[in-house]
């Protein structure tokens, strides 16, 4: 007969130990939106409340509820093992999630549900009351300021409310009349809007979509991979066979900056930016487990490769294999797939600089004839410096007037002084805020300039033919190919014909 001792934790130890498992709040409120979808909630409203020490956050849903049983249940710390099979939609897996994320932002957990067939229950954690009685003890009385706030967030329908109150690790002030503190707690609903609408952006678009509010607001959806733009490609589209099932593995390449709007390339960059942005998405049950990362398969985050975008689809039968941790925010690939995947991940990676390195060669393409870039890149012994195209008809012309001394003084100066180091740096700082030639520029700036390079290259003695033909060619203008016609008609008349 084996012989034990039964040696249970001890609450008031414990319970302040469930606090450290590293949630941001954004993080611990999409832990609670989870549940909320696996009860089959259309609706989920969270609400954050400036109010000093009594500020409070909750999340409201019109799912299908818990009665007294499954409520007390659901409060139990470890519900259900982690190895128990779940329903295809269950979003869960530790049983750990609606405490421990919300444990890591108050002191005070109030859950208060109700089903179709059930009236209002309600249940709740006080830690000061665990650790002050050394003991999981659960209250049950529900008190009147949160019944106040159950019927004012939901009234007498099906679903539930999660309540965090005593939010020590949110409120930085106990003065509800401090202003600071309170635009610091309400930059924490902007930080959760946009982390939920990156998180859920599947189930808040498309069919059987649900909505999803922060302090009213919609959340907006983020789609990391921009399907809906025309320059976006599709790499590949393939499964990949895994314990006797498929995982879908979809792979993209973004458009290059000078296809998107600045609106577009901020939207696109998310809240990391675009280089932390590249790598593996993965997906269980739709929902977003890691964005942006190559999951430890030896690639580096660069600047080339950052157009580089893959998403990867699990059932939430797989976490184990996954290894996908509590907070739902990690993941590692089996050893079985690494080799597809890094075959995956090498052929995306690479199409990412392809399209990177043509948007780039304005400045190393090679002499067609009359050179007509307006920036070279030479080899100084070992540096690389960028001179100005004396070639371009533009600069030629000025070069050959009178005073052509001094332009070539001014281009000297303006070829020493390139200040290259600023702009590497602003490029790391965000690639995105360089402007694209002639970006918000008035139409009738582009015109200007482009007649004077068409007048430009007429007095040189090139044909009205072979001038549309470069301007075509030659960045900027290739991307005004109407008003490179316009001008040219007007310019030249009957040298177009």
């Amino acid at each position: 007969m084996t012989s034990y001792e039964v040696v249970e934790p001890r609450a008031e130890s414990l319970v302040e130990s469930l606090r450290a498992f590293g949630y941001a709040t954004e993080t611990a409120v999409a832990d609670l939106v989870d549940n909320s979808i696996t009860a089959k909630a259309t609706t989920v409203d969270v609400r954050l409340r400036w109010a000093g020490n009594e500020s409070w956050i909750a999340i409201a849903d019109d799912g299908l509820g818990m009665d007294g049983e499954r409520l007390r249940e659901a409060m139990r710390p470890g519900t259900t093992s982690p190895l128990a099979p779940r329903t295809a939609s269950d979003l869960g897996r530790f049983g750990l999630g609606l405490k421990t994320a919300s444990f890591s932002q108050c002191r005070r957990l109030v859950v208060m549900s109700a089903t179709a067939t059930s009236s209002l229950e309600a249940r709740t954690w006080d830690l000061d009351h665990v650790v002050r009685v050394g003991g999981w003890q659960l209250l049950t009385t529900l008190m009147s300021e949160d019944r106040a706030l159950w019927d004012e967030l939901h009234g007498d329908q099906p679903g539930t409310v999660v309540l965090w109150r005593q939010l020590d690790r949110l409120v930085v002030s106990p003065d509800p009349q401090n202003e600071q503190a309170e635009r610091h707690f309400y930059t924490i609903a902007d930080r959760v809007a946009g982390h939920l609408g990156m998180i859920f952006h599947r189930y808040v678009t498309g069919p059987g979509k649900i909505t999803i509010r922060v302090n009213g607001r919609s959340i907006v959806p983020w789609d990391p991979f921009l399907e809906s733009h025309e320059t976006t490609q599709v790499v590949a589209d393939e499964s990949l066979p895994y314990r006797g099932e498929l995982i879908r593995v979809k792979s993209f390449v973004l458009p290059h900056v000078s296809r998107l709007t600045s609106e577009e390339h901020t939207a696109a960059g998310g809240r990391r930016g675009w280089a932390s942005q590249q790598g593996f998405y993965v997906y269980r049950n739709r929902r977003l487990i890691v964005s942006g990362s190559w999951l430890g398969l030896g690639f580096r985050r660069e600047e080339l490769t950052s157009l580089a975008r893959i998403r990867l689809d699990l059932p939430n039968h797989m976490d184990s294999d996954w290894q996908i941790d509590v907070r739902k925010s990690v993941a590692r690939a089996p050893g079985a797939l690494v080799p597809e995947l890094r075959r995956i991940a090498e052929v995306v990676r690479l199409r990412s600089a392809n399209v990177y390195r043509h948007r780039g060669k304005v400045l190393q393409r090679a002499s067609q004839g009359d050179v007509v870039q307006a920036w070279l890149q030479v080899v100084r012994g070992t540096k690389i410096a960028y001179q100005v195209n004396r070639q371009h008809p533009l600069v030629a012309a000025l070069l050959t007037t009178a005073g052509g001394g001094e332009v070539e003084a001014m281009v000297r100066l303006l070829e020493e002084t390139v200040p290259v180091p600023l702009i590497i740096l602003n490029h790391a700082d965000g690639p995105g805020r360089q402007a694209a030639p002639f970006e918000e520029t008035a139409p009738d700036a582009v015109r200007s300039v482009l007649t004077d390079v068409v007048r430009a290259m007429s007095r040189a003695g090139t044909s009205g033919k072979e001038i549309v033909g470069r301007l075509l060619t030659m960045e900027p203008f290739s991307d005004f190919p109407d008003l490179v016609r316009d001008v040219c008609t007007r310019e030249l008349g009957q040298e177009m014909a």
